[in-house]
Protein backbone atom coordinates (compact mmCIF):
# COMPACT_ATOMS: atom_id res chain seq x y z
CA UNK A 1 0.00 0.00 0.00
CA UNK A 2 2.87 2.36 0.77
CA UNK A 3 4.44 1.79 -2.66
CA UNK A 4 1.10 2.38 -4.39
CA UNK A 5 0.67 5.68 -2.54
CA UNK A 6 4.15 6.75 -3.64
CA UNK A 7 3.28 5.98 -7.28
CA UNK A 8 0.06 7.99 -7.11
CA UNK A 9 1.91 10.93 -5.58
CA UNK A 10 4.54 10.75 -8.32
CA UNK A 11 1.88 10.82 -11.06
CA UNK A 12 0.15 13.80 -9.46
CA UNK A 13 3.48 15.56 -9.14
CA UNK A 14 4.23 14.88 -12.79
CA UNK A 15 0.87 16.26 -13.93
CA UNK A 16 1.23 19.31 -11.71
CA UNK A 17 4.77 20.06 -12.79
CA UNK A 18 3.93 19.36 -16.43
CA UNK A 19 1.02 21.83 -16.53
CA UNK A 20 3.19 24.46 -14.94
CA UNK A 21 5.93 23.89 -17.46
CA UNK A 22 3.60 24.14 -20.45
CA UNK A 23 2.13 27.40 -19.08
CA UNK A 24 5.59 28.91 -18.87
CA UNK A 25 6.31 27.80 -22.42
CA UNK A 26 3.17 29.42 -23.78
CA UNK A 27 3.93 32.83 -22.23
CA UNK A 28 7.65 33.01 -22.88
CA UNK A 29 8.72 31.08 -25.92
CA UNK A 30 11.59 33.36 -26.78
CA UNK A 31 14.81 33.32 -24.91
CA UNK A 32 13.61 30.58 -22.54
CA UNK A 33 15.91 27.80 -23.54
CA UNK A 34 17.27 27.55 -20.02
CA UNK A 35 13.78 27.18 -18.57
CA UNK A 36 12.98 24.54 -21.18
CA UNK A 37 15.99 22.52 -20.14
CA UNK A 38 14.85 22.75 -16.52
CA UNK A 39 11.39 21.59 -17.52
CA UNK A 40 12.76 18.65 -19.51
CA UNK A 41 15.02 17.68 -16.65
CA UNK A 42 12.14 17.81 -14.16
CA UNK A 43 9.95 15.78 -16.47
CA UNK A 44 12.69 13.17 -16.90
CA UNK A 45 13.25 12.89 -13.14
CA UNK A 46 9.54 12.42 -12.51
CA UNK A 47 9.31 9.70 -15.14
CA UNK A 48 12.37 7.97 -13.62
CA UNK A 49 10.78 8.21 -10.20
CA UNK A 50 7.62 6.55 -11.51
CA UNK A 51 9.57 3.77 -13.18
CA UNK A 52 11.71 3.18 -10.07
CA UNK A 53 8.63 3.08 -7.85
CA UNK A 54 6.91 0.61 -10.15
CA UNK A 55 10.00 -1.62 -10.29
CA UNK A 56 10.32 -1.56 -6.52
CA UNK A 57 6.63 -2.37 -6.16
CA UNK A 58 7.04 -5.44 -8.45
CA UNK A 59 10.17 -6.52 -6.54
CA UNK A 60 8.37 -6.29 -3.21
CA UNK A 61 5.52 -8.40 -4.56
CA UNK A 62 8.01 -11.04 -5.73
CA UNK A 63 9.81 -10.95 -2.36
CA UNK A 64 6.52 -11.41 -0.52
CA UNK A 65 5.60 -14.34 -2.75
CA UNK A 66 9.05 -15.90 -2.28
CA UNK A 67 8.82 -15.42 1.48
CA UNK A 68 5.38 -16.99 1.51
CA UNK A 69 6.62 -19.94 -0.53
CA UNK A 70 9.63 -20.31 1.75
CA UNK A 71 7.44 -20.28 4.83
CA UNK A 72 5.19 -22.89 3.23
CA UNK A 73 8.21 -25.08 2.43
CA UNK A 74 9.54 -24.65 5.96
CA UNK A 75 6.16 -25.56 7.41
CA UNK A 76 6.01 -28.61 5.14
CA UNK A 77 9.50 -29.70 6.19
CA UNK A 78 8.69 -29.12 9.86
CA UNK A 79 5.56 -31.28 9.63
CA UNK A 80 6.81 -34.02 7.28
CA UNK A 81 9.03 -37.01 7.90
CA UNK A 82 12.02 -36.69 5.58
CA UNK A 83 12.47 -40.45 5.25
CA UNK A 84 8.98 -41.54 4.23
CA UNK A 85 7.17 -38.35 3.24
CA UNK A 86 4.49 -39.06 5.87
CA UNK A 87 3.50 -36.60 8.55
CA UNK A 88 5.83 -36.42 11.54
CA UNK A 89 4.73 -36.02 15.16
CA UNK A 90 4.23 -32.24 14.85
CA UNK A 91 2.37 -32.57 11.58
CA UNK A 92 0.19 -35.30 13.03
CA UNK A 93 -0.71 -33.12 16.00
CA UNK A 94 -1.50 -30.06 13.84
CA UNK A 95 -3.46 -31.91 11.15
CA UNK A 96 -5.05 -34.07 13.82
CA UNK A 97 -6.50 -31.02 15.49
CA UNK A 98 -8.09 -30.01 12.19
CA UNK A 99 -9.49 -33.52 11.79
CA UNK A 100 -10.83 -33.39 15.35
CA UNK A 101 -12.68 -30.15 14.71
CA UNK A 102 -14.19 -31.58 11.52
CA UNK A 103 -15.30 -34.66 13.45
CA UNK A 104 -16.97 -32.45 16.07
CA UNK A 105 -18.86 -30.56 13.37
CA UNK A 106 -20.00 -33.78 11.67
CA UNK A 107 -20.81 -35.66 14.89
CA UNK A 108 -18.28 -38.41 14.18
CA UNK A 109 -15.95 -40.44 16.40
CA UNK A 110 -12.18 -39.98 16.24
CA UNK A 111 -10.09 -43.17 15.95
CA UNK A 112 -6.30 -43.46 16.28
CA UNK A 113 -4.15 -46.49 15.51
CA UNK A 114 -0.71 -46.71 17.12
CA UNK A 115 1.52 -49.15 15.23
CA UNK A 116 5.05 -50.26 16.10
CA UNK A 117 7.26 -52.61 14.14
CA UNK A 118 8.82 -55.64 15.79
CA UNK A 119 12.32 -56.94 15.01
CA UNK A 120 13.00 -53.98 12.72
CA UNK A 121 16.40 -53.35 14.34
CA UNK A 122 17.46 -56.81 13.16
CA UNK A 123 17.07 -55.62 9.55
CA UNK A 124 19.47 -52.72 10.12
CA UNK A 125 21.90 -54.95 12.00
CA UNK A 126 21.84 -57.72 9.43
CA UNK A 127 21.44 -55.91 6.11
CA UNK A 128 22.48 -52.32 6.81
CA UNK A 129 20.67 -49.01 7.06
CA UNK A 130 20.07 -48.68 3.32
CA UNK A 131 17.92 -51.80 3.35
CA UNK A 132 16.22 -50.64 6.55
CA UNK A 133 15.42 -47.22 5.08
CA UNK A 134 14.02 -48.82 1.93
CA UNK A 135 11.86 -51.13 4.05
CA UNK A 136 10.54 -48.14 6.02
CA UNK A 137 9.56 -46.35 2.81
CA UNK A 138 7.79 -49.47 1.53
CA UNK A 139 5.91 -49.85 4.81
CA UNK A 140 4.92 -46.18 4.69
CA UNK A 141 3.64 -46.64 1.13
CA UNK A 142 1.58 -49.65 2.23
CA UNK A 143 0.00 -47.67 5.05
CA UNK A 144 -0.90 -44.84 2.67
CA UNK A 145 -2.42 -47.23 0.15
CA UNK A 146 -4.73 -48.63 2.83
CA UNK A 147 -5.77 -45.15 3.98
CA UNK A 148 -8.31 -42.81 2.44
CA UNK A 149 -7.52 -39.21 1.55
CA UNK A 150 -9.19 -38.07 4.74
CA UNK A 151 -6.99 -40.29 6.92
CA UNK A 152 -3.83 -38.99 8.55
CA UNK A 153 -0.78 -41.26 8.33
CA UNK A 154 2.36 -40.37 10.28
CA UNK A 155 5.73 -41.78 11.23
CA UNK A 156 6.23 -40.66 14.81
CA UNK A 157 9.67 -42.17 15.46
CA UNK A 158 12.08 -44.75 14.07
CA UNK A 159 9.68 -47.72 13.86
CA UNK A 160 6.50 -46.11 15.23
CA UNK A 161 3.56 -45.04 13.07
CA UNK A 162 0.13 -43.57 13.73
CA UNK A 163 -3.06 -43.36 11.68
CA UNK A 164 -6.00 -41.10 12.53
CA UNK A 165 -9.45 -41.07 10.99
CA UNK A 166 -12.99 -39.96 11.73
CA UNK A 167 -15.92 -42.34 11.39
CA UNK A 168 -19.61 -42.49 12.33
CA UNK A 169 -20.28 -44.03 15.74
CA UNK A 170 -21.90 -47.12 14.21
CA UNK A 171 -18.69 -47.93 12.29
CA UNK A 172 -16.21 -47.57 15.13
CA UNK A 173 -16.04 -51.32 15.76
CA UNK A 174 -14.96 -51.81 12.14
CA UNK A 175 -11.69 -50.13 13.13
CA UNK A 176 -10.41 -53.46 14.42
CA UNK A 177 -10.77 -54.93 10.92
CA UNK A 178 -8.84 -51.99 9.50
CA UNK A 179 -6.17 -52.54 12.14
CA UNK A 180 -5.89 -56.15 11.01
CA UNK A 181 -5.38 -55.00 7.43
CA UNK A 182 -2.64 -52.65 8.60
CA UNK A 183 -0.89 -55.52 10.38
CA UNK A 184 -1.05 -57.77 7.35
CA UNK A 185 0.23 -55.02 5.07
CA UNK A 186 3.33 -54.17 7.08
CA UNK A 187 4.25 -57.75 8.04
CA UNK A 188 4.21 -59.29 4.59
CA UNK A 189 7.61 -60.17 3.06
CA UNK A 190 9.24 -57.30 1.16
CA UNK A 191 12.12 -57.07 -1.27
CA UNK A 192 14.36 -54.15 -0.34
CA UNK A 193 17.62 -53.50 -2.18
CA UNK A 194 17.60 -57.07 -3.47
CA UNK A 195 17.06 -58.53 0.04
CA UNK A 196 13.94 -60.34 1.23
CA UNK A 197 12.98 -58.87 4.61
CA UNK A 198 10.03 -59.22 6.94
CA UNK A 199 9.07 -57.61 10.23
CA UNK A 200 6.43 -58.12 12.87
CA UNK A 201 4.14 -55.42 14.23
CA UNK A 202 1.72 -54.57 17.03
CA UNK A 203 -1.29 -52.26 16.91
CA UNK A 204 -3.18 -50.40 19.62
CA UNK A 205 -6.50 -48.64 18.97
CA UNK A 206 -8.25 -45.85 20.83
CA UNK A 207 -11.54 -44.15 19.97
CA UNK A 208 -13.26 -41.20 21.56
CA UNK A 209 -15.83 -38.51 21.10
CA UNK A 210 -13.63 -35.69 19.69
CA UNK A 211 -15.38 -33.15 21.90
CA UNK A 212 -14.14 -35.00 25.00
CA UNK A 213 -10.43 -35.28 24.29
CA UNK A 214 -7.51 -33.83 22.38
CA UNK A 215 -5.31 -35.65 19.87
CA UNK A 216 -2.36 -36.07 22.29
CA UNK A 217 -4.65 -37.72 24.87
CA UNK A 218 -6.12 -40.09 22.32
CA UNK A 219 -2.67 -40.96 20.96
CA UNK A 220 -1.48 -41.67 24.52
CA UNK A 221 -4.35 -44.11 25.01
CA UNK A 222 -3.58 -45.83 21.72
CA UNK A 223 0.05 -46.14 22.89
CA UNK A 224 -1.11 -47.75 26.14
CA UNK A 225 -3.12 -50.28 24.13
CA UNK A 226 -0.04 -50.84 21.95
CA UNK A 227 2.04 -51.60 25.05
CA UNK A 228 -0.55 -54.15 26.11
CA UNK A 229 -0.38 -55.76 22.66
CA UNK A 230 3.41 -55.94 22.91
CA UNK A 231 3.44 -57.37 26.44
CA UNK A 232 0.92 -60.04 25.50
CA UNK A 233 2.53 -60.65 22.07
CA UNK A 234 -0.89 -60.19 20.51
CA UNK A 235 -1.17 -60.84 16.78
CA UNK A 236 -4.41 -58.84 16.72
CA UNK A 237 -5.08 -55.13 17.33
CA UNK A 238 -5.78 -54.33 20.98
CA UNK A 239 -8.40 -51.80 22.05
CA UNK A 240 -7.72 -49.35 24.84
CA UNK A 241 -9.85 -49.55 27.96
CA UNK A 242 -9.75 -47.66 31.24
CA UNK A 243 -8.33 -50.62 33.19
CA UNK A 244 -5.12 -50.37 31.15
CA UNK A 245 -4.62 -46.78 32.27
CA UNK A 246 -5.26 -47.70 35.90
CA UNK A 247 -2.77 -50.56 35.63
CA UNK A 248 -0.24 -48.17 34.12
CA UNK A 249 -0.67 -45.81 37.06
CA UNK A 250 -0.14 -48.66 39.52
CA UNK A 251 2.89 -49.80 37.53
CA UNK A 252 4.37 -46.30 37.69
CA UNK A 253 3.73 -46.08 41.43
CA UNK A 254 5.47 -49.41 41.97
CA UNK A 255 8.47 -48.25 39.95
CA UNK A 256 8.76 -45.05 41.97
CA UNK A 257 8.32 -47.06 45.17
CA UNK A 258 11.12 -49.43 44.17
CA UNK A 259 13.49 -46.54 43.56
CA UNK A 260 12.63 -45.07 46.96
CA UNK A 261 12.88 -48.47 48.64
CA UNK A 262 16.33 -49.10 47.19
CA UNK A 263 17.55 -45.77 48.54
CA UNK A 264 16.13 -46.50 52.00
CA UNK A 265 16.96 -50.20 52.43
CA UNK A 266 13.38 -51.49 52.25
CA UNK A 267 14.26 -54.70 50.35
CA UNK A 268 15.20 -57.49 52.71
CA UNK A 269 16.00 -61.21 52.42
CA UNK A 270 13.68 -63.99 53.51
CA UNK A 271 14.87 -67.58 53.83
CA UNK A 272 13.08 -70.77 52.70
CA UNK A 273 14.47 -73.96 54.25
CA UNK A 274 16.04 -76.64 52.06
CA UNK A 275 15.91 -80.08 53.65
CA UNK A 276 17.71 -83.39 53.13
CA UNK A 277 14.81 -85.65 52.16
CA UNK A 278 16.49 -88.71 53.65
CA UNK A 279 17.37 -87.33 57.10
CA UNK A 280 15.06 -84.32 57.41
CA UNK A 281 18.02 -82.11 58.32
CA UNK A 282 18.18 -78.49 57.17
CA UNK A 283 21.14 -78.15 54.82
CA UNK A 284 20.50 -74.68 53.44
CA UNK A 285 18.11 -71.88 52.56
CA UNK A 286 16.95 -70.26 49.37
CA UNK A 287 17.09 -66.47 49.59
CA UNK A 288 13.88 -64.72 48.52
CA UNK A 289 13.35 -60.97 48.22
CA UNK A 290 10.69 -59.15 50.20
CA UNK A 291 9.74 -55.49 50.09
CA UNK A 292 9.22 -54.10 53.58
CA UNK A 293 6.93 -51.31 52.42
CA UNK A 294 6.25 -48.53 54.92
CA UNK A 295 2.48 -48.59 54.29
CA UNK A 296 1.70 -51.99 52.76
CA UNK A 297 3.97 -54.13 54.94
CA UNK A 298 5.70 -57.11 53.33
CA UNK A 299 5.14 -57.18 49.57
CA UNK A 300 5.55 -60.47 47.66
CA UNK A 301 8.17 -60.54 44.87
CA UNK A 302 5.70 -61.27 42.07
CA UNK A 303 4.41 -57.71 42.46
CA UNK A 304 7.71 -55.87 42.17
CA UNK A 305 10.27 -58.17 40.51
CA UNK A 306 8.75 -57.84 36.97
CA UNK A 307 8.68 -54.04 37.32
CA UNK A 308 12.27 -53.98 38.56
CA UNK A 309 13.36 -56.12 35.60
CA UNK A 310 11.52 -53.92 33.10
CA UNK A 311 13.11 -50.72 34.36
CA UNK A 312 16.65 -52.02 34.84
CA UNK A 313 16.51 -52.00 38.65
CA UNK A 314 16.75 -55.75 39.22
CA UNK A 315 20.55 -55.81 39.41
CA UNK A 316 20.72 -53.24 42.20
CA UNK A 317 17.79 -54.82 44.04
CA UNK A 318 19.28 -58.31 43.80
CA UNK A 319 22.68 -57.19 45.04
CA UNK A 320 21.10 -55.36 47.98
CA UNK A 321 19.13 -58.44 49.05
CA UNK A 322 22.03 -60.88 48.48
CA UNK A 323 24.45 -58.74 50.49
CA UNK A 324 22.01 -58.55 53.41
CA UNK A 325 21.45 -62.33 53.27
CA UNK A 326 25.15 -63.15 53.13
CA UNK A 327 25.87 -60.78 56.02
CA UNK A 328 23.21 -62.39 58.22
CA UNK A 329 24.18 -65.98 57.33
CA UNK A 330 27.92 -65.47 57.72
CA UNK A 331 27.67 -66.32 61.45
CA UNK A 332 25.45 -69.39 60.96
CA UNK A 333 26.63 -72.99 60.97
CA UNK A 334 29.38 -73.33 58.34
CA UNK A 335 27.62 -76.33 56.80
CA UNK A 336 24.56 -74.27 55.84
CA UNK A 337 24.47 -73.13 52.21
CA UNK A 338 22.60 -70.20 50.72
CA UNK A 339 20.97 -70.35 47.29
CA UNK A 340 20.40 -67.05 45.46
CA UNK A 341 18.46 -66.48 42.24
CA UNK A 342 19.93 -64.60 39.29
CA UNK A 343 17.57 -62.75 36.98
CA UNK A 344 17.83 -63.34 33.22
CA UNK A 345 18.60 -59.63 32.91
CA UNK A 346 21.58 -59.98 35.23
CA UNK A 347 22.92 -62.83 33.14
CA UNK A 348 23.54 -60.37 30.31
CA UNK A 349 25.98 -58.45 32.52
CA UNK A 350 29.54 -59.53 31.72
CA UNK A 351 30.65 -58.25 35.15
CA UNK A 352 28.16 -60.38 37.08
CA UNK A 353 30.74 -62.83 38.42
CA UNK A 354 32.92 -60.00 39.72
CA UNK A 355 29.92 -58.37 41.39
CA UNK A 356 29.02 -61.57 43.23
CA UNK A 357 32.61 -62.10 44.35
CA UNK A 358 32.66 -58.53 45.68
CA UNK A 359 29.48 -59.22 47.70
CA UNK A 360 31.07 -62.34 49.18
CA UNK A 361 34.15 -60.39 50.23
CA UNK A 362 32.11 -57.54 51.69
CA UNK A 363 29.95 -59.91 53.76
CA UNK A 364 32.79 -62.26 54.73
CA UNK A 365 30.81 -65.23 53.40
CA UNK A 366 32.74 -68.28 52.05
CA UNK A 367 32.28 -68.87 48.32
CA UNK A 368 31.80 -72.63 48.78
CA UNK A 369 28.66 -71.98 50.86
CA UNK A 370 26.96 -70.04 48.03
CA UNK A 371 24.77 -71.62 45.35
CA UNK A 372 23.83 -69.43 42.38
CA UNK A 373 20.58 -70.52 40.71
CA UNK A 374 20.17 -69.79 37.02
CA UNK A 375 16.90 -70.44 35.20
CA UNK A 376 17.16 -72.48 32.05
CA UNK A 377 15.26 -69.94 29.95
CA UNK A 378 17.77 -67.19 30.81
CA UNK A 379 20.52 -69.09 28.99
CA UNK A 380 18.93 -68.58 25.57
CA UNK A 381 19.80 -64.87 25.17
CA UNK A 382 23.58 -65.36 24.95
CA UNK A 383 24.84 -68.86 25.66
CA UNK A 384 28.49 -67.91 25.19
CA UNK A 385 28.27 -65.08 27.71
CA UNK A 386 26.37 -67.35 30.11
CA UNK A 387 29.09 -69.98 29.78
CA UNK A 388 31.77 -67.40 30.55
CA UNK A 389 29.90 -66.16 33.63
CA UNK A 390 29.16 -69.59 35.14
CA UNK A 391 32.72 -70.74 34.45
CA UNK A 392 34.07 -67.69 36.26
CA UNK A 393 31.73 -68.34 39.21
CA UNK A 394 32.75 -71.98 39.26
CA UNK A 395 36.44 -71.02 39.34
CA UNK A 396 35.75 -69.00 42.49
CA UNK A 397 34.37 -72.07 44.26
CA UNK A 398 30.71 -71.05 43.92
CA UNK A 399 28.23 -73.85 43.25
CA UNK A 400 25.72 -73.60 40.39
CA UNK A 401 22.15 -74.81 40.15
CA UNK A 402 20.04 -75.12 37.00
CA UNK A 403 16.66 -73.80 38.12
CA UNK A 404 13.22 -74.66 36.67
CA UNK A 405 14.68 -77.69 34.89
CA UNK A 406 12.37 -79.20 32.28
CA UNK A 407 10.60 -75.96 31.31
CA UNK A 408 13.11 -75.02 28.57
CA UNK A 409 13.88 -76.47 25.16
CA UNK A 410 17.45 -77.71 25.40
CA UNK A 411 17.98 -78.94 28.96
CA UNK A 412 20.27 -81.86 28.10
CA UNK A 413 22.48 -79.65 25.96
CA UNK A 414 22.85 -77.21 28.87
CA UNK A 415 23.77 -79.99 31.25
CA UNK A 416 26.51 -81.11 28.90
CA UNK A 417 27.94 -77.67 28.11
CA UNK A 418 27.68 -75.89 31.49
CA UNK A 419 29.17 -77.05 34.83
CA UNK A 420 26.04 -77.23 36.99
CA UNK A 421 26.26 -78.82 40.44
CA UNK A 422 22.53 -79.08 41.17
CA UNK A 423 19.34 -79.63 39.17
CA UNK A 424 16.16 -78.02 40.51
CA UNK A 425 12.89 -79.51 39.30
CA UNK A 426 10.26 -76.87 38.67
CA UNK A 427 7.32 -76.76 41.10
CA UNK A 428 4.86 -76.98 38.19
CA UNK A 429 5.70 -80.71 37.90
CA UNK A 430 5.75 -81.32 41.66
CA UNK A 431 2.39 -79.71 42.41
CA UNK A 432 0.58 -82.13 40.05
CA UNK A 433 2.30 -85.36 41.02
CA UNK A 434 -0.83 -86.86 42.55
CA UNK A 435 -3.15 -85.88 39.68
CA UNK A 436 -0.99 -86.02 36.54
CA UNK A 437 0.85 -89.25 35.67
CA UNK A 438 2.98 -87.35 33.15
CA UNK A 439 4.37 -85.09 35.89
CA UNK A 440 5.33 -88.12 37.95
CA UNK A 441 7.02 -89.66 34.92
CA UNK A 442 8.98 -86.46 34.26
CA UNK A 443 10.19 -86.19 37.87
CA UNK A 444 11.21 -89.84 37.86
CA UNK A 445 13.04 -89.45 34.54
CA UNK A 446 14.90 -86.31 35.63
CA UNK A 447 15.96 -88.00 38.86
CA UNK A 448 17.24 -91.02 36.96
CA UNK A 449 19.13 -88.80 34.54
CA UNK A 450 20.66 -86.76 37.37
CA UNK A 451 21.74 -89.91 39.14
CA UNK A 452 23.42 -91.15 35.95
CA UNK A 453 25.46 -87.95 35.58
CA UNK A 454 26.00 -87.70 39.36
CA UNK A 455 24.22 -84.39 39.88
CA UNK A 456 21.91 -84.12 42.94
CA UNK A 457 18.29 -83.05 42.47
CA UNK A 458 16.43 -80.42 44.49
CA UNK A 459 12.64 -80.42 44.36
CA UNK A 460 10.59 -77.25 44.84
CA UNK A 461 6.98 -76.92 45.91
CA UNK A 462 6.60 -79.78 48.44
CA UNK A 463 3.40 -78.79 50.21
CA UNK A 464 2.13 -82.02 51.83
CA UNK A 465 3.17 -85.41 53.14
CA UNK A 466 2.07 -87.27 50.02
CA UNK A 467 4.29 -85.18 47.77
CA UNK A 468 7.15 -85.54 50.24
CA UNK A 469 6.85 -89.32 50.18
CA UNK A 470 6.60 -89.41 46.39
CA UNK A 471 9.72 -87.36 45.62
CA UNK A 472 11.69 -89.12 48.32
CA UNK A 473 10.69 -92.42 46.75
CA UNK A 474 11.97 -91.20 43.37
CA UNK A 475 15.40 -90.67 44.94
CA UNK A 476 15.44 -86.86 45.02
CA UNK A 477 18.10 -85.55 47.40
CA UNK A 478 16.83 -82.18 48.64
CA UNK A 479 13.39 -80.62 48.94
CA UNK A 480 11.84 -77.32 49.86
CA UNK A 481 8.31 -76.06 50.27
CA UNK A 482 5.73 -75.06 52.86
CA UNK A 483 5.65 -78.62 54.16
CA UNK A 484 8.98 -77.84 55.83
CA UNK A 485 8.27 -74.18 56.65
CA UNK A 486 7.33 -70.97 54.91
CA UNK A 487 9.92 -68.32 53.99
CA UNK A 488 11.08 -66.57 57.15
CA UNK A 489 13.17 -63.65 58.32
CA UNK A 490 16.84 -63.99 59.17
CA UNK A 491 16.16 -64.04 62.91
CA UNK A 492 13.55 -66.77 62.49
CA UNK A 493 15.92 -68.81 60.32
CA UNK A 494 18.67 -68.54 62.94
CA UNK A 495 16.26 -69.72 65.59
CA UNK A 496 15.13 -72.64 63.42
CA UNK A 497 18.72 -73.69 62.84
CA UNK A 498 19.22 -74.33 66.52
CA UNK A 499 17.23 -77.53 66.18
CA UNK A 500 19.08 -78.56 62.98
CA UNK A 501 16.04 -80.72 62.21
CA UNK A 502 13.11 -79.55 60.08
CA UNK A 503 10.02 -81.70 60.36
CA UNK A 504 6.57 -80.95 58.86
CA UNK A 505 5.21 -77.53 59.81
CA UNK A 506 2.22 -79.07 61.60
CA UNK A 507 4.52 -81.07 63.90
CA UNK A 508 7.36 -78.68 64.78
CA UNK A 509 6.63 -75.49 66.74
CA UNK A 510 9.71 -73.66 65.40
CA UNK A 511 8.75 -74.21 61.78
CA UNK A 512 5.11 -73.36 62.45
CA UNK A 513 6.10 -70.16 64.21
CA UNK A 514 8.40 -69.19 61.33
CA UNK A 515 5.59 -69.73 58.86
Amino acid sequence: MLVLAVLIAAVVLLIWNGSEIFQQLSFARKGLEADLKVAVTALTLNVALILFGWRRYVDLIHEAEARKEGEARAALIASTDGMTGLLNRKGFADRGEELRQQAVEQGQQLIIFSLQLNRFKAINDRHGYDVGDKALRMIAASLEQLSADSHLVARLAGDEFAIALAAPAEKVLEAEQHGGRLLRAVTRPMEAEGRLVQVGAYVGIAASNPAEGQIPDLLRRADIALDRAKSSCSARPVWFDESMERALIVHSEIEQGIRYGLDHGQFIPYFEPQVDLLTGEIIGFEVLARWNHALSGLVEPDRFIPVAEEHGLIGRLSEQVILAALTQAASWDPSIKLSVNISPTQLTDSWLAQRIVRLLAEAGFPAERLVVEITESSLFADLELARAIVTSLKNQGIRLALDDFGTGFSSLAHLRSLPFDVIKIDRSFVSTLSTDPESAAIVRAVTTLAEAIRVPVTVEGIEDAATHAAVAGFGCAVGQGWYFGKPMSGDQAAALLRSRQATPADEQPAARQAG
